[in-house]
């Protein structure tokens, strides 16, 4: 139904093309305020743009939105949820390390049937890294699928990337004081880029409040592909139609409880 490898070679190349050559390289004129706190430049918009042409080209039927058109026209996605075959795109998460000179961003896709997501592809254009998985065959990384190490038992010795910002302040300060038990806390304000290290064994879970399905669908749907755990704080499946708070993706399903039961203690 779809063609995941000439997708993966539409991301190289409109990352290449309209992100990388920007990096390090842009003018105040191409930056914005999008929101409060909210950045967005002429790399997210016009990557999006091409993304969406060649995807549009490829698939004349299918869906297709980007965080930036959806932050223009929310009512989008209703059509991505009920379309037979529809692209969501986060041209630049890490929109913020971007602009900064921050190597820590990325351009994240993914594929849906009726909401349900069908493949999905992270890449991270200073690396030249690839995560890409079709349902029910397995995430890849560079092309190799990864065996994701088992986590070490004793969580003094984790490291995680726990986003702990966008919390209610009775969460987030619970979640500060239990970080303390971990080895480190390590988030890289890039969503895409803590699923991949996720996937490359360099982390060993992250946690999240606000879940923008752009942000997280791609890292969740491609950790669980990989054998990894990634559900809600209340242990419901995380998708596109559930609008609840909270993720927290592990190495494994016993983690899941181990950490979740760690830094929120009795609160789910």
């Amino acid at each position: 139904m779809i063609d995941p490898d000439r997708i993966a070679d539409y991301i190289r190349e409109i990352s290449h093309e309209e992100i990388l050559r920007r990096f390090e390289k842009l003018e105040q004129h191409e930056i914005r305020d999008k929101s409060a706190g909210e950045m967005v430049t002429i790399a997210d918009i016009e990557a999006e743009r091409q993304l969406t042409r060649l995807l549009g080209d490829l698939y004349p039927g299918a869906v297709i939105a980007g965080e930036e058109s959806l932050a223009d026209h929310p009512e989008r996605i209703k059509d991505i949820v009920e379309a037979d075959l529809a692209f969501l795109i986060d041209p630049v998460d890490g929109t913020n390390n971007f602009i900064r000179g921050n190597d820590r961003f990325a351009m994240m896709v993914v594929a849906l049937q009726k909401g349900e997501v069908i493949a999905g592809w992270i890449y991270l254009p200073v690396s030249d890294v690839m995560a890409d998985a079709e349902l029910g065959s397995g995430a890849l990384l560079n092309g190799v699928k990864p065996t994701l190490p088992k986590p070490p038992a004793d969580i003094s010795k984790q490291i995680g990337a726990a986003h702990i910002k966008r919390m209610p302040d009775d969460l987030k300060e619970m979640a500060r004081e239990n970080l303390k038990k971990f080895l480190k806390n390590s988030p890289a304000f890039c969503a895409g880029y803590d699923y991949v290290s996720l996937l490359q064994g360099k982390k060993h879970f992250s946690v999240y409040f606000r879940t923008l399905p752009w942000d997280h669908l791609p890292g969740s749907f491609l950790l669980k592909q990989a054998g990894g755990c990634s559900r809600r704080l209340n242990e419901d499946e995380y998708t596109i139609h559930v609008r609840g708070k909270g993720l927290l993706s592990t190495l494994t399903e016993p983690q899941w409880h181990q950490v979740r039961d760690a830094l929120f203690p009795g609160r789910f």
